[in-house]
């Protein structure tokens, strides 16, 4: 592989594979990106970069693995949802990471389901058993910015609680995205 004569910089590389960049700025890279063997190499690297830090965020998250993603520097941006309620949640520079806090009656809660529901999906993914606060009510769903790519409408969160060995619905949360 030849060295690259004009190296496209990492936080660059970053920026274009999150989406960031300027609409002109963006095609600038990515024409180098696809006429430079070396810059290629960089960006599959940083692609497997990410896609190993994906595992270690998981969509639903309990409190204590939210305290601990910003005692490490997480910016985290927390937003209240109620069912029924459209909610808005906006990703700009300084957040990394959107925290969707869904409220619910879970005081007599002894587990709790999550079906995430959405157009490009063809069938729920059903996250069984998430972490949840019984005292605050809440079921934190983690929002990644590469998820923007994953579906072109928003999707719904919908949440079952277990109660004395019965599954009820708890309701269908939406959360609309802003992905700036």
């Amino acid at each position: 592989m030849k060295a690259c004569s004009a190296p496209v910089a990492f936080e660059t590389l970053a920026a274009w594979w999150t989406g960031d960049l300027a609409g002109d700025e963006a095609a600038r890279v990515e024409e180098h990106i696809f006429a430079c063997d070396a810059c290629a190499a960089a960006a599959t690297r940083l692609a497997k970069l990410a896609a190993g830090l994906r595992e270690h965020v998981p969509p639903v998250i309990s409190h204590a693995h939210r305290d601990r993603l910003v005692a490490r520097g997480t910016r985290i941006r927390v937003t209240p949802v109620d069912a029924g309620i459209d909610a808005h949640a906006r990703f700009g520079a300084d957040v990394d990471l959107l925290v969707h806090a869904l409220r619910a009656d879970l005081a007599r809660a002894e587990r709790v389901d999550v079906e995430i529901v959405a157009a490009a999906f063809r069938e729920p993914i059903l996250c069984e058993a998430v972490p949840f606060d019984a005292e605050a009510g809440e079921v934190l769903i983690c929002c990644q910015r590469h998820f923007q790519h994953l579906s072109p409408t928003d999707p719904t969160f919908r949440m079952f609680a277990f109660e004395g060995g019965q599954r009820r619905p708890v309701g269908d949360y939406l959360v609309i995205h802003e992905w700036s």
